[in-house]
């Protein structure tokens, strides 16, 4: 075989002048390469967060304000919250915060829900997590909590904590799920005494819940289970010398309070981290979450200022109700003016505790104390962060 010494001079130069050519073709796209990169950095975001609450007062909402900041210095997230809004001005501190540069709302009251979804339409450029919200959209990500899993272990703790067999319940209607959360207490507490009792009744404001606790020690109530947005049915049980279990995070407090048997409490900083990298690399998508036992959200504290034995039936009971073994609403439920709710075979459905506008056996209801609550003046609908 002969070799044809001109073709392959003649390919060699040809290869010689490709690669001259895409030598130049690469040096002069360096600043289209360099343009591509910057164009595939990813948009800062900002998230804003609306309390009906006062996020500078010990509670409900100045807990969540901690929360979100937690999240948000793990992972170099820029927030920034409104409180004190009310539900006429939701919109308002939506339009202030994506004038702010906010690109993710995060409602942190159920009372917003319908507001919430209404707004977020208008709003389609936003992306929204909704707290208390059961029903998402394109944009609007629900987001809930089973506190009530915390209550039935509150009101197991409380019944056997309890001489008098009555067990009192203070309930705010701002928080989520009263009624399933007084449910579960009052099953809770069956499961030491079957036919115990448990006394409900409504407050908010600061005078309503001292009015509220007073008319459940009237009843005979020896021990409280506080549901409530702010700290002061626990102050004011402590200074009558009732027991009690509160619902907020009192971690650090507890030399404070001599009567407090334990608390139950719901943890959003994993929650709110796990959002905030999804919405730095772009991949936040609407999707509903529920906070439980079992992901860490719903928490109790140990048994603290309680009789012996407390701890080991608390011990017993979380891990059940936590992997599900122990169904909170299921089997025969009958409801307080003796009507079959539910038969021995069935377990509830999220949606069926949610919308619970009834009371089981063993509830008593003694009144609401809530008075129309007044706004003076206008909320500026400050930024703060």
């Amino acid at each position: 075989m002969r070799l044809n010494f001109k073709k392959i001079l003649a390919a060699a130069a040809a290869a010689l002048m490709l690669v001259s050519f895409t030598g130049c073709n690469r040096e002069g796209d360096s600043s289209s390469d360099s343009s591509n990169i910057e164009e595939n950095v990813l948009p800062a975001r900002k998230v804003g967060y609306i309390f009906q609450g006062d996020a500078g007062s010990f509670g409900f909402t100045s807990q969540f304000c901690e929360q979100r900041l937690k999240a948000a210095n793990r992972c170099s997230m820029e927030t920034c919250y409104i409180d004190h809004v009310t539900v006429s001005d939701f919109e308002k501190a939506v339009k202030k915060l994506s004038e702010a540069g906010c690109t993710d709302i995060v409602s942190c009251n159920a009372a917003f829900s319908n507001v919430l979804l209404s707004t977020a339409s208008k709003y389609m450029n936003l992306n929204f997590i909704g707290y208390g919200t059961t029903g998402g959209t394109a944009n609007v990500s629900p987001y809930t909590e089973h506190v009530f899993q915390g209550a039935y272990v509150a009101g197991m703790a409380a019944a056997f904590n309890s001489n008098a067999r009555k067990i009192g319940f203070v309930g705010d209607k701002n928080l989520i799920y009263v009624t399933p959360t007084v449910n579960a207490a009052a099953l809770g507490m069956q499961i030491v005494y079957a036919e115990a009792d448990l006394y409900c009744a409504e407050a908010t404001g600061e005078n309503e819940v001292r009015q509220a606790v007073d008319e459940l020690c009237s009843n005979g109530c020896d021990v409280i289970i506080c549901y409530t947005a702010t700290d002061v049915a626990e102050k004011y049980c402590q200074q009558r010398g009732v027991k009690f279990i509160s619902n907020l995070d009192m971690s650090g407090r507890e030399d404070e309070f001599s009567k407090m048997l334990m608390y139950f409490y719901c943890k959003r900083d994993s929650y709110f981290l796990a959002q905030f990298k999804l919405m730095q690399s772009d991949k936040w998508l609407a999707d509903s979450y529920i906070g439980t036992f079992g992901n860490g959200i719903v928490n109790i504290s140990p048994a603290l200022n309680a009789k012996d034995g407390t701890q080991k039936i608390m011990d017993a009971l979380v891990p059940k109700v936590a992997s599900g073994a122990a169904p909170i609403f299921s089997g025969q439920l009958i409801d307080n003016n003796g009507v079959v709710r539910t038969m021995q075979t069935d377990i509830m459905s999220d949606d069926e505790v949610y919308s619970m506008d009834w009371y089981v056996q063993g509830v008593e209801y003694v009144g609401s104390f809530r008075k129309p609550q007044t706004v003076s003046g206008e909320n500026p609908l400050e930024i703060k962060s």
